[in-house]
């Protein structure tokens, strides 16, 4: 998985840091173009969002009447998704693809000797098993599996000698290359402390990257929260655990920043920033007035293809289940009396129309002076 899409992703940040001669640098840029790259899945959630916001009112009358019968409700649900053209579904897609997007980021971080020195994996495989000599058990055990080629840079640091006999190595072009993985004149390849022995510049930017990461990640948590209860789509309150966990995980990456080289923080301290900029930019710009109007053209759209016999996946799955309530209906009915049929049929009825009231803002009464 993090070869799949780490090659790609390391061609993009060797292109960066030829041009840039600077890694720190070179991160700032790659994260903007992953952002850029991504920005029509997030484009597309933000509009999914905006949909789901219009009709809460209506989920919120649903849930309301249908509170003690869970099954009625979710076929309820249903329905209005399939009215309103809305896919429940369609905001899974862009996270697993982020989710699995992500993986390439962090082996292009992580890895710089495959992707911006371009080793072969035997060179790295020897450099490893070096590096793991100087560092010792101990430290060595910081720089395992995915981490490895920063515990190759930390080792050639403290004695770059002990790789010359190293077949292909350069020696000369790691060192330079050590000069400039850098930010503000740290190596990004040290790993942030708690307690350095002294406290001078070097370690401060240091200890202040996780941090950063940290309180970037919170300030992502508290904005969307706020925006949430704004909109009128925060979590009910059986999702309080839910809620303890996004302010959890920001703790849990300053924890875990402190644990790994610096240019795994710097790189999350950037997409955290730029991430809450883009949030903050698309939540300007779909205004409840643009956003009514962009829903507006779209449901013209879905509408006229729906019409031409075109669905997507997730109509397809709505029509399913649909025929599948159908098939549930039939065998609801099948055994009821006439009377019983006609009353249940006028309840259908009934039920149809308010939806329909409700849908176009229009008042309902209900129609009770038929008996049989």
């Amino acid at each position: 998985m993090y070869d799949i899409f780490g090659t790609p992703f390391g061609w993009i940040m060797r292109l960066i840091y030829q041009l840039v001669n600077n890694y720190g640098v070179a991160i700032v840029l790659f994260t903007i173009i992953t952002k850029i790259l991504l920005f029509p899945i997030s484009y597309k959630q933000q509009k999914n969002t905006l949909r789901m916001q219009l009709i809460q009112p209506k989920l919120k009358k649903l849930q309301a009447k249908y509170k003690d019968k869970p099954q009625e409700l979710q076929q309820a649900q249903m329905q209005l998704y399939q009215e309103e053209h809305v896919n429940p579904m369609s905001s899974c897609l862009p996270m697993f693809l982020q989710f699995f997007l992500l993986f390439g980021v962090l082996d292009v971080v992580y890895k710089p000797l495959t992707h911006i020195l371009h080793y072969s994996k035997s060179v790295i495989s020897k450099v490893v098993e070096i590096s793991t000599g100087i560092l010792g058990d101990s430290v060595a055990k910081q720089y395992t599996g995915l981490r490895q080629e920063l515990g190759v840079l930390k080792a050639f640091q403290d004695n770059p000698s002990a790789f010359s006999n190293v077949d292909t190595f350069d020696t000369s072009k790691v060192s330079d290359f050590m000069e400039h993985f850098t930010v503000f004149g740290v190596n990004l390849g040290e790993t942030p402390t708690w307690h350095p022995e002294v406290w001078n510049t070097s370690a401060v930017i240091l200890f202040c990257i996780p941090l950063l990461s940290g309180i970037l990640q919170l300030i992502m948590t508290i904005y969307m929260q706020i925006m949430q209860k704004k909109r009128g789509t925060a979590p009910e309150q059986n999702m309080g655990c839910m809620n303890v966990m996004l302010y959890v995980m920001p703790l849990f990456s300053v924890w875990f920043a402190f644990q790994v080289s610096a240019g795994v923080g710097f790189y999350w301290a950037c997409s955290s920033f730029f991430s809450l900029l883009q949030t903050i930019g698309l939540n300007l710009y779909f205004t409840p007035e643009r956003g009514a109007k962009i829903i507006e053209k779209e449901n013209k759209k879905m509408e006229a293809r729906y019409a031409a016999g075109k669905q997507s996946f997730m109509e397809r799955m709505m029509n399913q289940n649909a025929g599948a309530a159908r098939v549930q209906e039939t065998e609801k009915t099948k055994n009821m009396s006439n009377r019983e049929l006609s009353s249940y049929n006028k309840q259908k009825i009934q039920e149809a129309r308010k939806r329909m009231a409700e849908k176009y803002g229009e008042t309902y009464e209900e129609d009770s002076s038929d008996e049989d």
